[in-house]
């Protein structure tokens, strides 16, 4: 009888479990704000360093254009992270997190450049 009563007793276990980071009812919209503000940043910060090779008279026009290029960037960048990140990447794994950043980062700069190609977008300032 006591062997029931001890067998019926389960053991706790000792290894941590980590909590779920995103909650099971969370749209995909789930920490759209946090994410938006970095890829913004990111964005902007990005666009302003990029060299100026002519039209040197237009110098602050052009960082102009360039930072605002930035944050589009950084927002279109931002909704796709945003929309993977929750879809695919639930619990959090950090791995999958940069891996998605990058991808992210890589597919949106291929998008842009393909559309400035297309259109001459870079000779119209």
């Amino acid at each position: 009888m006591a062997k029931q009563q001890h067998g019926s007793k389960r053991m706790q276990s000792s290894i941590p479990t980590k909590a779920h980071w995103a909650s099971p009812d969370a749209s995909h919209w789930y920490r759209w704000r946090g994410y938006t503000v970095r890829w913004l940043i990111f964005g902007g910060i990005v666009g302003m360093f990029q060299p100026i090779v002519d039209d040197i008279d237009h110098y602050w026009l052009q960082k102009l254009y360039q930072g605002l290029f930035g944050l589009l960037f950084g927002a279109v960048c931002a909704v796709v992270f945003t929309l993977a990140e929750n879809k695919l990447n639930g619990p959090r794994d950090k791995w999958k997190t940069w891996l998605l950043v990058i991808s992210t980062w890589l597919v949106v700069k291929l998008v842009f450049v393909s559309v400035m190609a297309a259109t001459g977008g870079s000779q119209n300032y």
